[in-house]
């Protein structure tokens, strides 16, 4: 009953919301606004004040039950509802006892009772996710074997485990014959991320119900990213984590969030899973010849990672975006992704939004969740950077429209996909594009094929970990002229085509000697004054980031879909 009422609650929310971009207009030229300054208010009662206010204009990924309700009250304000490829997590550290064990993990995924959390903390606007691609995905496999709530079966197989429960309430290693050790779960602040702090709660006092002595830990949300994400004294120094992944239209998450290739300093492989017959399955999916091929791999890694479970999945959400829309309007609901998604992933709201009664200028005020972490898009992790990079660099060759995410040519006027011979005789991906004539970064050099083959070389010779999915099969490239490139991956992938971007300009980082250590948004442009040396293609030009306060984007002139191209 309880699981019903939460889809009752989520549907009548997407029915009444604007939950998908049909029917809503939308556009590719763009965009309409002089400037986009983007406020850093971490506090949720003050982001709500501010846009109650009009201190701020959009509100990004709404979670909070009593927010959503607050706002739902407000004339002037709406808000848009998407499906969204979103998955909120208990990510799990595999390398060290007792958590490498699996048994440990299998107990602790039946003793988290999903449909309390999400009516507890979200009154049923989340939906619960016990797999590895949310609903919203055409790659969602619903038929994997789960982990339902139930506290004495999860006794039971530590018990027959040999977990038995000690005479203080913890259970004894087997392994050790002594107490287990305590562990930890990382979560943001309460201040920051007050409904994640509290998940973290309840899911330690869960466990320590079934003699599991786990506590929890709040930190700095970029702290945690840290201590997840790089090698510290030997070893990623953590225990469990509770944080979310906004992920792609692709399934291609299940290879590099898992893959054993991905747990290295700064891989996005936090559980340190090293199973070489995921291994397999995983580079099926990442590795696919056709559409077809990619979907029967990705329903059979979503079956073994439920069996091995380096994350436990919580719960999907919808993307729930507030406007003052009595202020601006043009906002776009993209399916997945929502109306005010990072522009990497969704372009047409930043190209679209534009103030009311007026066409073109003026400022909009975008709010910024957390303190960016860092603005070297070879660097910067987090959602908050990626909305920056997304402003400033834009979706790259191929972007996806909002309706279906069908395929649109962006940078790129076409491309073709063909095959070749490797110089090991194997048969590897070779993709053809052909790209716009009227493009330039933003100190006005032209953007070129010579731009595209640098970065592609350059994310190989710098192993930039960020990036490993787009460069581990990468092989070479070959500039046919300014506007025509041939870039050769050494296997076949359905997938590789969308691997390629255009986002380092080589005037620019041809000089870089360390990509980890450049800081181009503090070093001022050679020589176009006003610019400094993160720049982009995309629509807006960054301007200033001041930390604590804001970060400002304008619009780029030049832009080649602006409105008076």
């Amino acid at each position: 009953m309880r699981r019903i009422l939460t889809f009752v609650i989520l549907l009548a929310l997407l029915v009444s919301g604007s939950a998908l971009a049909q029917g809503v207009e939308w556009g590719t030229r763009g965009p309409h606004v002089d400037e986009i300054i983007l406020p850093i208010i971490m506090d949720q009662e003050a982001q709500i004040i501010a846009l109650l206010r009009g201190d701020i204009h959009v509100l990004p990924g709404l979670a909070q039950p009593a927010h959503i309700q607050r706002l739902e009250a407000e004339p002037n304000v709406d808000i848009t509802v998407s499906p969204g490829y979103h998955m909120f997590y208990l990510g799990i550290n595999m390398r060290r006892p007792p958590l490498s064990d699996p048994v440990v993990r299998q107990a602790l995924a039946h003793v988290i009772d999903r449909e309390e959390i999400i009516l507890s903390l979200f009154q049923g606007y989340m939906l619960p996710l016990a797999e590895f691609v949310p609903p919203a995905s055409p790659f969602y496999n619903p038929d994997v074997d789960t982990y339902p709530y139930d506290p004495e079966l999860a006794k039971q197989i530590l018990d027959e485990a040999g977990y038995v429960m000690g005479p203080d309430g913890v259970r004894i290693d087997p392994n050790t014959g002594e107490r287990m050790r305590e562990m930890t779960i990382m979560t943001p602040t309460m201040e920051v991320a007050a409904t994640s702090a509290m998940l973290g709660m309840m899911v330690a006092e869960a466990a320590q119900s079934i003699g599991l002595p786990i506590k929890a830990e709040p930190l700095d949300f970029n702290v945690i990213v840290d201590r997840i994400s790089n090698e510290v004294d030997g070893g990623r120094n953590f225990d469990m984590y509770a944080l979310a992944w906004s992920l792609g239209r692709f399934p291609t998450h299940l290879y590099t969030l898992f893959h054993s290739n991905f747990d290295v300093d700064g891989g996005d492989n936090t559980p340190g899973l090293r199973d070489p017959e995921y291994d397999a399955l995983a580079e099926k999916v990442w590795t696919p010849r056709t559409y077809e091929d990619a979907f029967e791999a990705a329903y059979e890694a979503q079956a073994m990672l439920s069996e091995l479970l380096p994350y436990i999945p919580l719960y999907s959400r919808p993307y729930m975006d507030a406007f003052r829309s009595d202020i601006v309007t043009g906002y776009v609901p993209h399916l997945g992704f929502g109306a005010a998604s990072n522009a990497q992933d969704s372009i047409w709201t930043p190209l679209n939004i534009r103030l009311v009664n007026q066409e073109r200028g003026g400022t909009i005020r975008w709010v910024l969740e957390q303190e960016p972490g860092n603005l070297n898009i070879l660097v910067g992790t987090s959602a908050y950077d990626a909305r920056i990079f997304g402003l400033v660099y834009g979706p790259g060759l191929i972007a996806p429209e909002p309706e279906n995410n069908e395929d649109m040519p962006w940078e790129a006027e076409r491309w073709e996909v063909g095959t070749w011979t490797t110089p090991e005789g194997n048969e590897g991906t070779k993709v053809t594009y052909y790209l716009r004539k009227d493009i330039t970064w933003h100190d006005g050099v032209p953007f070129t094929a010579h731009d595209i083959k640098f970065t592609m070389d350059y994310l190989k010779e710098q192993q930039v970990p960020k990036y490993k999915a787009a460069w581990d099969n990468y092989s070479h490239a070959e500039v046919h002229d300014d506007y025509t490139i041939t870039v050769y991956f050494d296997n076949v992938s359905y997938w590789h085509t969308y691997n390629v971007a255009g986002f380092l300009a080589k005037h620019i980082w041809e000089g870089v000697e360390k990509f980890d250590e450049f800081e181009p948004w503090k070093e001022p442009h050679p020589t176009v004054p006003g610019l400094t040396k993160m720049i982009g293609t995309g629509p807006f030009v960054f301007k200033e980031y001041v930390p604590g306060e804001y970060v400002r984007v304008e619009r780029y002139e030049d832009f080649w879909a602006g409105l008076d191209r």
